[in-house]
């Protein structure tokens, strides 16, 4: 009796090695799918892949909806191309190998779309009629706008699960279920923001999709402001200009600097005059009113400047110039910042 539990001992020690490493073995077909998702009327091509060459021998027969699409020995590729939006297509292989016997993988497809829409929180003058675009470090908004048909039924994006990543990195935090939205603040080193999405209807993966915002550069623009119709945001002012009156009133408006920068007062102007220092009254909320005096004529070189000093947005800084002539010679006029 103890030899024989001895005995038993030694063959469940043995034994135990062997059943392991059984359950890591690798199936013996694979199939890849390209693309993983398509979408509709899109050419879909499904690749069998064996360990060893024994697919090359076998008999592999390839179905859609019930009816034989193609059959012979070695045909480990299929390509079809998807219906519409909401339609399903089955797809069935089935692999008959004599040295591995038989194989076969049911698959089904039901191509969805999805539209990534994205808005910058940049600053842009009133009524203006493009699109704010994206500066580095600026707050960005990415919404999803999925189409998915279940049973001929469209799903509403509450029941379906968002999951983001952003520069290829997932965002646990901002993803689930009904999880349209991506809220976050740009990063000022990076070129562009890279931003992917895949959508899940319970487990099943039914969407997918990405999108790339570019970096554009903040610019500053100088606009003249009327004594009785305010700032003429119609026309910017040109490069040049002729002082008529005895002074005129300069406004610097910012395109696509962080609003979050601007509401926080962390954009700071800075005024030049010939390359002087020159300010005024309303100087650091961008306006400078020049003045003529004396009765002379000449010109002067006007630069505005404008840097967030936000530690994470200080890459956004703009300057602009304009050169202005003014009056008949003398040397005893010029123009002051007031």
């Amino acid at each position: 009796m103890h030899r024989q539990l001895k005995t038993f001992i030694y063959i469940l020690l043995f034994a135990a090695p062997v059943l392991a490493g059984a359950q890591f073995l690798p199936e013996p077909v694979q199939y890849v799918i390209n693309p993983e998702v398509p979408g509709p009327n899109q050419a879909v091509t499904i690749e069998a892949q064996g360990i060893g060459a024994f697919l090359g021998d076998a008999t592999i027969t390839w179905t859609v909806g019930g009816k034989v699409a193609q059959s012979g020995i070695g045909l480990r590729t299929y390509t079809f191309v998807t219906g519409g939006v909401g339609s399903v297509t089955n797809i069935r292989v089935e692999i008959k190998s004599s040295s591995n016997g038989s194989f076969s993988k049911d698959f089904v497809f039901r191509p969805s779309t999805i539209n990534l829409v994205w808005e910058a929180n940049t600053s842009v003058p009133p009524l203006y009629g493009g699109k704010p675009l994206y500066s580095a470090g600026s707050p960005l908004k990415v919404v999803a706008f999925p189409t998915v048909v279940i049973n001929g039924a469209r799903v509403a994006p509450q029941s379906l699960s968002f999951q983001w990543m952003r520069q290829d990195q997932a965002l646990p935090a901002q993803s689930g279920l009904g999880r349209n939205t991506l809220s976050f603040d740009g990063d000022q080193l990076q070129p562009q923001e890279e931003i992917g999405l895949k959508v899940y209807f319970g487990q099943n993966l039914v969407a997918q999709g990405g999108i790339i915002v570019p970096v554009s550069e903040p610019q500053l623009a100088l606009y003249q402001r009327d004594s009785l119709r305010g700032v003429l945001y119609d026309t910017a002012l040109p490069r040049g200009i002729a002082l008529n009156d005895k002074e005129i009133t300069i406004v610097a408006q910012p395109y696509f600097f962080s609003n979050t920068a601007l509401a926080a007062g962390a954009l700071e102007y800075a005024w030049t005059l010939d390359g002087n220092d020159t300010t005024g009254p309303d100087a650091a909320r961008g306006i400078l009113t020049l003045r003529q005096t004396g009765g002379g004529e000449g010109q002067a070189n006007l630069a505005a400047t404008l840097q967030n000093t936000n530690v994470d947005q200080l890459i956004q800084s703009a300057q602009t110039m304009m050169q202005i002539v003014f009056g008949a010679q003398s040397t005893g006029t010029s123009l002051f910042g007031l």
